[in-house]
């Protein structure tokens, strides 16, 4: 049977590997939050920028090349948003797969874990029953001691 400390020394390491892949999963949270407030901020800034002149055009008369520089500001939002979308994508794809490995390595600690509890319940069962049969011996002992008298 292995030593109880072997197994904690396995499970000391499994959870450094564990802290290393929270760590990059973190690390990949971030890219991502980054690259969706990214895409986000443009969304946004379309949203508004279609908003307002919309609301220009209701209120008065535009000149033909307000509509064109207009509509040319939105082709260009459009085009950043486009271009945003896989690198977005890919980040999120990147996070799930460090979520996976984080799980993978959480699951590794938590057998190792049981492993060293289960490991330590049948050392203390081996203990105790170690005991009582240097108790029941004592006692035999002492018992023929006092009948011998």
């Amino acid at each position: 049977m292995a030593d109880i400390q072997t197994f904690q020394r396995i499970r000391d390491l499994r959870d450094r590997e564990k802290q290393k892949k929270q760590k990059v999963y973190q690390e990949a949270v971030t890219a991502f939050e980054n690259q969706a407030e990214q895409l986000y901020e443009r969304l946004k800034k379309k949203e508004e920028a279609v908003a307002s002149f919309e609301k220009e055009m209701a209120q008065k008369t535009v000149k033909a090349a307000a509509i064109v520089q207009h509509q040319q500001y939105i082709q260009r939002l459009d085009e950043r948003i486009e271009s945003l979308q896989p690198s977005v994508q890919q980040a999120r794809q990147n996070m799930l797969q460090k979520q996976l490995k984080l799980s993978a390595a959480h699951m590794e600690v938590k057998k190792f874990d049981k492993l060293v509890e289960l490991r330590q319940g049948e050392q203390t069962i081996l203990t105790k029953s170690e005991e009582n049969k240097d108790m029941d011996e004592l006692s035999m002992q002492q018992y023929l001691y006092f009948q011998n008298r």
